[in-house]
């Protein structure tokens, strides 16, 4: 059985499978709140079971929110900890490519600035690493079919081909997860810039 956290995007969602199976998800769209909405879904999600039963904890290491992205990890890292449980981290890029396994696939995320979260899949191996790239980077690959929410700027701004599909959530994060081999290490954020903010 797996608890799943998504936080890393436009939903929060929290999610239940067992063997391919969903037992339960709650997915609420929301873009700030997460911290104080984040435990209760939990709670509801788990209300009929035990984290005993659990055998790990997964969740989306981002790109996206840098908020979100740090909700969601912290969330799952503590609750791995409090009930003695390994974790699985799941990149969305990863995760989209995954469901999109044919063809030369570009994962585009959107960063809510001029910019993209990207990378490059053909026939569901990645081609580099998650990128951070201008649409202008991205007229050149004329023969990559562009998925994710960053699709319908894209769209506005070059000619390349895009496809609609939904962004994953925290059901497609546990599903993911049941064929990844968790850790009790804590899974690190994949941040593709650093964060508005830093302390110094």
């Amino acid at each position: 059985m797996i608890l799943a956290i998504d936080c890393a995007h436009q939903n929060c969602s929290v999610a239940l499978t067992d063997s391919g199976k969903v037992i339960q998800e709650l997915s609420v769209e929301m873009e700030r709140g997460q911290a104080e909405n984040l435990i209760n879904m939990v709670s509801k999600i788990m209300a009929n079971h035990s984290f005993d039963e659990l055998d790990c904890i997964a969740v989306s290491t981002g790109p996206g929110s840098f908020t979100g992205v740090r909700i969601g990890l912290a969330t799952a890292n503590g609750l791995a900890m409090t009930a003695h449980k390994p974790m699985v981290g799941v990149s969305l890029l990863d995760l989209l490519a995954f469901q999109n396994p044919k063809g030369k696939i570009g994962v585009v995320l959107e960063t809510k600035r001029e910019d993209y979260y990207v990378q490059l899949f053909e026939n569901g191996k990645s081609i580099g690493e998650g990128m951070v790239a201008l649409a202008d980077d991205l007229k050149q690959y004329t023969d990559f079919t562009f998925i994710g929410n960053g699709t319908e700027r894209l769209s506005t701004e070059t000619n390349l081909k895009t496809k609609y599909v939904s962004m994953p959530t925290a059901t497609y994060i546990a599903l993911y997860a049941e064929k990844q081999t968790p850790s009790f290490s804590n899974p690190p954020p994949l941040y593709l810039r650093p964060a508005d903010v830093t302390v110094k």
